[in-house]
């Protein structure tokens, strides 16, 4: 008896050992941490999301790509040129045999597979049996024309249009009809010209030419909506509308997405060539990253060669491995299950904020839930809530429809008193100004603010002014009658870095860029400080050896007046920052512009007149003052590297002596 106990149990563990075997110890550390994006869109450590639970090992040789239907997987097992279809309960069998390069598969609602034959250059439908049903060869469209017909990946969208992905097709997916017929090309990639490219575009050299990337591969959601990923330098990951135009666009920096899934309420996973896994919203907010490759200690959980990406109905992702020839599998978490419920209840107009106020229990910092919270008060109408929760999830497009609501309720419930307001506050002024001319009610103040205007540094200070109506004569002041001084330059460069300081802390969340959390004052003052030195020592050597006239102390003070659109306009600018939205945002750009521009002229011209220079001078000491500033920070970073390995090595030499 205990012989055949022990033969049944050593056959049900040959049989099980093939097919998959589960790492215990996976199930309580990940090999790799798990990313969320917290406050400011900053990555942020959370909680595991998916733990690897195990492996499918059925004898694949070079698999390209697989999909799950009905929590069956079918796998297009490229080096054995068949189609295998697996079962969750361990058992296999092929499907299709017999082809010749097959890279891409897809299952469409009524159980058809299309195959994505690379090496027979065709795409192959079989029914649920595996009986062939029809082939799709080349088109033979005259508008197809020569274009490559090479299929590596399909989808089926509504009324059976095929969107295949094809070796070269650089005009984007070919759209096939349920027939064969050409339909055209579909989503195809921009093309960007460096400024090299655009000069040689203008003078016709065949080298200008700049043709677009094809994609990689596609993906379709349960709308019939089309994403695709693209080896690009940004918008590699891209959501289309029936109109072959973008709604959506994600990219990340130092990765490159090879394949994607879309799950049933619209979530993202993107599998990338450096075994990251990214999990999106339907919004294109980032849920989770994870993932890594191998880099030999062969721990599961690791790829080595990840090139397709897939979940089962219990949202477990499925990561079909080239390299090992297997299929790594990721069991979701209490944590990651908890979100997605969030998220499904969302897509089905269920906003339960208790249940997000959960998760934020669980991590204070998931910008997900934030977000979710957010839109949950605003379709409530609870604009101020969802303005706070929108801050903390560095939404600025969902801040600003939040903040352009709260505007409208209060401009029309207060628009009348704010009319008599500035009415009154109008004609007070004119009626101050009738009874002080009649009167000479006001002398007295007029007597302080002569007095005061005629104390030198503050009349100096105030010819900042002048610079909006006479630039050359305030330049011409400041060179030949010496009416200004280093202490007034000194306090306008003062009041100039402590503007640039007040707009990093005061300006509206909409339009701040700046990190509060790692800004920090004093360099910020440095660099302020430093920038404006640079270019006043930079400009005044050039100017040197160029027989300009002005000295040193001329440029110093010059330059600071040339700062006053600048200094003038920025707390204009903080204070309308805070009551625009988005929509308005050129009125913000304009104002900031115009700024920047006339700050930037008055520097030229104050080139020019300080330094009595003709044109062709001045834009030649131009040229050379910016190429001068490059030049003393290159060799200061060079003096500062050369410093810090000496240091290293002198305290090195310290360590071993004592």
């Amino acid at each position: 008896m205990k012989r055949i106990v022990f033969i049944v149990l050593l056959l049900t563990i040959l049989i099980l050992i093939p097919n998959i075997s589960i790492n215990a110890d996976s199930q309580t550390s990940a090999p790799y941490d798990t990313y969320a994006i917290g406050p400011n869109g900053r990555p942020i450590k959370t909680q595991t999301a998916y733990e690897p639970a195990g492996t499918i090992n059925i004898g694949l040789r070079n698999p390209e790509d697989l999909y799950i239907k009905d929590d069956v997987i079918f796998i297009a097992d490229t080096g054995n040129k068949r189609i295998v279809k697996y079962y969750l309960d361990g058992t296999f069998e092929d499907f299709v045999t017999g082809l010749t390069e097959p890279t891409g598969i897809h299952v469409d609602l009524e159980d058809y597979v299309y195959v994505a034959d690379k090496g027979a250059r065709a795409v192959i439908k079989y029914d649920s049996l595996g009986n062939k049903v029809k082939t799709f060869n080349k088109p033979t469209e005259p508008i197809f024309g020569s274009s490559p017909y090479i299929p590596l990946k399909i989808v089926t969208g509504p009324k059976g249009i095929l969107y295949v992905v094809g070796e070269g097709s650089t005009a984007g997916l070919i759209q096939l009809s349920y027939n064969g017929e050409f339909q055209g090309f579909f989503g195809a990639n921009e093309t960007k010209m460096s400024f090299v490219q655009r000069v040689a575009n203008f003078f016709n050299v065949s080298s200008a030419k700049n043709i677009p990337i094809s994609p990689s591969n596609v993906a379709i959601d349960e709308k019939g909506s089309i994403y695709t990923v693209s080896n690009t330098k940004s918008d590699k990951l891209k959501k289309f509308n029936i109109a072959s135009e973008p709604i959506l666009k994600l990219s990340t920096r130092n990765t490159t997405f090879n394949s994607l899934h879309i799950n049933e309420f619209n979530n993202i996973y993107v599998l990338s060539n450096e075994g990251i896994i990214n999990e999106y919203d339907s919004y294109g907010q980032i849920i989770f990253s994870f993932g890594g490759l191998d880099t030999g200690t062969r721990r599961l959980g690791l790829f080595v060669n990840p090139v397709d990406i897939t979940t089962d109905s219990k949202h477990n992702i499925y990561v079909l491995d080239k390299g090992l020839n297997e299929i790594q599998i990721f069991q979701r978490s209490e944590f990651a299950a908890l979100v997605h419920a969030g998220l499904k209840n969302n897509k089905d107009g269920i906003y339960d904020i208790e249940q997000w106020q959960e998760i934020l229990r669980m991590n204070s910092l998931f910008s997900v839930a934030n977000s979710a919270i957010a839109r949950a008060e605003y379709r409530s109408h609870n604009y101020d809530n969802a303005l706070n929760y929108y801050k903390i999830a560095g939404d600025k497009v969902g801040y600003s429809e939040a903040y352009w609501q709260i505007r409208y309720d209060f401009l029309q419930q207060n628009m009348l008193t704010i009319l008599i307001v500035i009415i009154s506050i109008s004609v007070l002024i004119s009626g101050m100004k009738f009874v002080d001319r009649k009167w000479k009610t006001f002398a007295f103040y007029h007597n302080f603010t002569d007095k005061v205007k005629s104390i030198d540094l503050v009349r100096q200070l105030l010819m900042l002014f002048k610079m909006f109506r006479h630039p050359i004569d305030t330049y011409d002041d400041i060179k030949r009658y010496n009416k200004s001084s280093i202490l007034a330059a000194v306090i306008i460069y003062t009041i100039f870095v402590v503007e640039m300081i007040l707009l990093s802390y005061f300006e509206a969340f909409i339009f701040n860029n700046t990190n509060l959390a790692s800004f920090n004052v004093f360099r910020e003052m440095i660099i302020l400080y430093g920038v404006v030195f640079l270019f006043v020592i930079s400009n005044y050597l050039i100017s040197s050896l160029q027989n300009g006239e002005g000295f040193l102390k001329d440029v110093f003070i010059a330059t600071s007046y040339a700062l006053a659109p600048i200094i003038v306009f920025m707390p204009f600018i903080i204070i309308i920052s805070h009551g625009l939205t988005l929509n308005e945002v050129f009125i913000y750009k304009a104002i900031n512009g115009i700024s920047i521009f006339w700050t930037l002229l008055n520097i030229v011209i104050m080139i020019k007149e300080i330094h009595n220079y003709t044109i062709p001078e001045l834009i030649g000491n131009i040229l050379l003052t910016i190429f001068t500033m490059i030049i003393i920070v290159v060799i200061i970073a060079l003096i500062f590297l050369l410093a810090n390995q000496l240091y290293e090595y002198i305290s090195g030499i310290i360590k071993e002596v004592t």
